[in-house]
């Protein structure tokens, strides 16, 4: 019998936050999508390089050209840490996930258009847009801790300092309460109406004991036998 494919599955968790902190998230997924686009022009630009490299290579490699460090105290793009004060290294990552992903999608959709793969003659070719509505994904621990399933701390920033914010949640699903599931790390999600945090499980699919199978057989008149299993 094959063993069950894992499904991910997103669940919304409905956050309620003060006038204040709504300002600070905010301001935080603003500084996120502000990253991103920097870093998208990096990673364009080496691209050549970076494009050869796995997924694991490609985090450690952009960050030797735009994080300094005590041992890496000469980048090429140092202004990234100056414009990006205390950014928490797992945010850094995520942009750098983010905006690898743009870039390779970019150069693949050019590439099938200089080749002719185009859905029409007259199609344009497409362009990089480092300017994308992202979300940041927040890592357990350094970027969000739950309190039970009523409260959650996020790390914000606050203009000039990253700051832990207390946020009630006001409104989840029950995928939470599965113990086959597993639960992702969640994005942050700010919109004009509310925030909520967006939560992916994977889920994974009892088993079908094949004793447990019923089948039924309706004998029908004028039709053909149906049968459920």
């Amino acid at each position: 019998m094959k063993t069950p494919a894992k499904i991910i599955r997103t669940d919304k968790w409905q956050l309620n936050p003060t006038p204040d902190q709504k300002v600070l998230l905010g301001e935080t997924v603003k500084v996120y999508r502000h990253a991103c686009r920097y870093l998208v022009g990096i990673i364009y630009t080496h691209w050549s390089e970076l494009g050869e490299l796995t997924a694991d290579q490609l985090t450690p490699a952009v960050e030797k050209l735009m994080h300094k460090t005590r041992s890496r105290p000469d980048i090429k793009y140092s202004q990234f840490n100056k414009t990006f004060y205390k950014l928490p290294s797992y945010l850094r990552r995520a942009a750098i996930a983010f905006s690898a992903g743009q870039v390779s999608s970019f150069v693949t959709r050019y590439r099938e258009w200089q080749s002719g793969n185009r859905k029409r003659k007259d199609a344009k070719p497409p362009k990089l847009n480092a300017d994308t509505g992202c979300y940041p994904s927040l890592y357990k621990g350094q970027c969000y801790k739950l309190h039970g399933y009523e409260q959650v701390e996020i790390k914000v920033f606050n203009g000039s300092d990253w700051v832990w914010a207390a946020v009630q949640i006001t409104g989840l699903r029950d995928r939470h309460l599965c113990a086959t599931n597993k639960m992702m790390s969640p994005s942050l999600v700010v919109k004009q109406r509310g925030c909520y945090l967006s939560v992916p499980f994977t889920c994974k699919p009892e088993k079908r004991k094949p004793e447990g199978n019923v089948t039924a057989v309706d004998l029908g008149i004028n039709t053909t036998a149906t049968i459920v299993v």
